[in-house]
């Protein structure tokens, strides 16, 4: 809710600018963004950016890709999780939509203006680790655990995007919903069976459901074995912000 605030105040705010700019014709059809919305949602390390081409005065097509790397894991109380000492963490993102500019609704050419269209991406995030259980300062087990979890959507997107001085552009896209698979693949192995109603299992379930947005509450009505797989759909959304370049 606090990132679409900001979305949001952001559109008001250039929405006055923009009114103020003229965008000339011209015959700059290619624009390059840097999309910094990963890096709020999850992670600073994250980097994606962007292309989009005009194929019509009313039409483009438009790309994402980059790296993901997730911010530290939290409790919902805000307390940093230290459920595993990661080795590895990584991911990425990749994205493409159509775009389709309102004619009758926009003053000017495309790329400026309110949009919709369709799209499809595809998120990927991993990581290992391995924790030492202790008791009364002895260690009493050990886990090593690895995750690879995917989101792949096929939605509607709506968005809106200002040109100003006809070379920098701000691009929002305000509603995203998707139907979304989600995949996960889960590796976990312990020297001494843990009790599933220990406290590593609720932070596992705090440390996944950051990860993949309703992913925990499916876990609740599955057994968690030393390596699985789950695969369910559900519904998913995207929104997000970038700055570009016209040339």
């Amino acid at each position: 809710m606090k990132q679409l605030l900001i979305v949001l105040s952001i559109f008001f705010a250039f929405n006055n600018i923009n009114a103020q700019d003229s965008l000339a014709h011209s015959n700059k059809r290619n624009t390059i963004r840097w999309n910094p919305t990963p890096m709020i949602l999850v992670g600073p390390k994250s980097i994606v950016f962007g292309y989009e081409r005009i194929v019509n005065p009313n039409q483009s097509i438009s790309i994402n890709i980059g790296t993901l790397v997730k911010k530290p894991f939290t409790t919902k109380e805000g307390d940093e999780i230290h459920l595993l000492e990661e080795n590895n963490r990584g991911g990425f993102l990749a994205s493409i939509d159509y775009r389709f500019y309102f004619k009758n609704r926009n003053k000017r050419l495309a790329p400026d203006g309110v949009y919709w269209g369709p799209y499809f991406s595809h998120y990927n995030l991993w990581f290992d680790g391995n924790s030492d259980i202790l008791e009364n300062g002895i260690t009493i087990n050990n886990i090593a655990f690895d995750a690879n979890l995917k989101m792949t959507s096929l939605g509607i997107i709506l968005g809106y995007q200002f040109v100003i001085k006809d070379r920098f552009t701000i691009d929002m896209i305000l509603s995203g919903p998707s139907y979304t698979y989600y995949q996960a693949k889960l590796g976990f192995n312990a020297k001494v069976e843990l009790d599933k109603d220990s406290e590593f299992y609720d932070d596992l379930h705090d440390v996944l459901e950051q990860i993949t947005p309703g992913l925990s509450s499916v876990l609740d009505k599955h057994e968690l074995t030393s390596s699985g797989r789950l695969n369910f759909a559900y519904y998913g959304y995207r929104y997000l912000v970038q700055f570009g370049y016209r040339f």
